[in-house]
């Protein structure tokens, strides 16, 4: 694999995570190696509990594996102090999770304003930038509403907004669907079809969902450790 190519926004060399438990070590990841271009939608599937959220969390430097390399935008992650990480997230990586994570006690704008504010983007500012996130995931009519006063799928565009809120090169999604019923899924699933379309950030999103799968890119499927593409 060509780790200079500068078409990869995201590559990952040989990741190992293992995790020491009562009955010994258990060995989540075994060497798994992926390339996401600029621009891709990829979905890695596989059967609960076989360790996508953790491939997804270290490819998004939450958590550190055990051995091997993430590269994003041709930066590494291994080299980085947790304060550098943390910035770096900020500004390059969104993340999606299955459950919002929004702040309770702040309305959608406030919510999709955080990250900006937190890499020093001033709150006007950010106030006119994420008013525009949410007109683009539909839900410039809702600004003011907090969590509590919003639907699941209007809870997940929310966080979808706040993902791109500092227009960055990968967004990693962790079963963004998967509290959300059939048909409200399906609208979030067209919803990040479209984003990706428009805004040409790639997508890397770990989902049991086969429909979703179908209309991405690139799909691999973690088995037993390993990652195989499709």
């Amino acid at each position: 694999m060509n780790t200079e190519n500068t078409n990869n926004i995201l590559s990952a060399t040989d990741l190992c995570r293992e995790f020491k438990t009562a009955e010994g070590l258990l060995e989540v990841l075994k060497g798994v190696t992926l390339e996401v271009k600029r621009g891709q939608m990829a979905v890695i599937m596989g059967a609960s509990g076989v360790g996508k959220s953790t491939l997804l969390h270290i490819l998004g430097g939450l958590d550190n594996p055990t051995s091997g390399e993430v590269t994003i935008g041709q930066k590494p992650l291994s080299g980085m102090s947790e304060a550098d990480r943390a910035r770096f997230r900020n500004k390059r990586v969104g993340f999606v999770f299955q459950h919002h994570y929004l702040m309770d006690d702040f309305s959608a704008l406030e919510n999709v304003m955080i990250p900006m504010l937190l890499s020093g983007e001033s709150r006007s500012q950010s106030a006119r930038k994420a008013e525009l996130l949410l007109d683009q995931v539909g839900l410039s009519s809702r600004a003011s509403h907090r969590p509590d006063e919003l639907s699941g799928g209007e809870q997940q565009r929310v966080a979808v907004a706040r993902a791109l809120a500092n227009d960055p090169e990968v967004v990693l999604a962790d079963e963004p669907s998967g509290n959300l019923d059939t048909e409200t899924g399906r609208m979030l699933h067209d919803l990040l079809h479209r984003l990706n379309n428009e805004k040409q950030t790639s997508f890397v999103i770990a989902t049991h969902n086969r429909e979703l799968a179908d209309n991405c890119n690139v799909e691999f499927r973690l088995v037993g450790g390993k990652l195989t593409g499709c």
